[in-house]
């Protein structure tokens, strides 16, 4: 869990300037985002590992994709707070930023990625999965569209009984060259971020002297409204 419950980032003080708190409270949101997202990424690379799940890539990409897009979109909310050291935070998570980019602009880059690059729109998956039964290493290449170039190189990993899923990479295109980004990496280094993050405000908030809040029953909420309409009376 990247957030527990007793995380300063789900308490915060309702002491501070009303911006701030509302933008560090949209990061924790967008940090509940990201981790639904790795999650499942991870549930559905296993079970199409597992021949449980097959002809459902739509949903796989699009976890991936919300992924980058919502690490993307962290890094622009926090580059709205006010900081002291030139966000130096977020510098471990900014190469983000190319892979997204394509997904942000995919309908320009049609020739490219199509055409040029003979790649999927939505491009590859490509990620090792440690099988128990056979002891065995299979690596797993799933295309976002048709097969009509190479698949690429494939690199073997040995087996691993400690691992089910390791090194989760999207290829894709980028200024007319094919890339790629270690989404499994990419989730690590974001979790350091958010450690960091929590460490931050902790300190902050001591050295403020302010006090946590308890922001259970105004915090991602429903609310519900019934429509009572008047009945005439005969």
């Amino acid at each position: 869990m990247l957030l527990k419950e007793s995380s300063v980032l789900r308490r915060l003080p309702a002491a501070i300037e009303e911006k701030q708190l509302l933008i560090l409270d949209s990061l924790r949101f967008t940090i509940d985002i990201i981790e639904y997202n790795y999650e499942n990424i991870e549930s559905r690379a296993i079970r199409v590992s597992e021949g449980k799940e097959k002809k459902k890539f739509p949903q796989l990409f699009h976890y991936v994709w919300s992924l980058l897009d919502n690490i993307r979109r962290f890094i622009m909310l926090y580059q709205v707070l006010a900081t002291d050291n030139n966000y130096a935070l977020i510098e471990p998570i900014k190469y983000v930023n190319d892979s997204r980019n394509t997904y942000q602009h995919m309908e320009a880059r049609i020739d490219e990625s199509l055409i040029d690059n003979r790649q999927p729109f939505f491009g590859k998956l490509k990620w090792t999965y440690h099988d128990k039964t056979s002891s065995e290493a299979y690596r797993f290449v799933a295309m976002s569209g048709i097969l009509y170039g190479d698949p690429g190189k494939v690199e073997f990993m040995k087996f691993n009984e400690n691992l089910i899923i390791e090194n989760i990479y999207l290829e894709t295109v980028d200024k007319k060259q094919k890339t790629e980004i270690n989404i499994s990496q990419l989730y690590l280094d974001f979790k350091g971020v958010v450690n960091d993050l929590e460490k931050g405000l902790e300190r902050k908030i001591s050295e403020l002297n302010l006090e946590l809040s308890d922001w259970a029953s105004r915090q991602d909420i429903i609310i519900k409204f019934k429509n009572e309409l008047s009945v005439k009376k005969k």
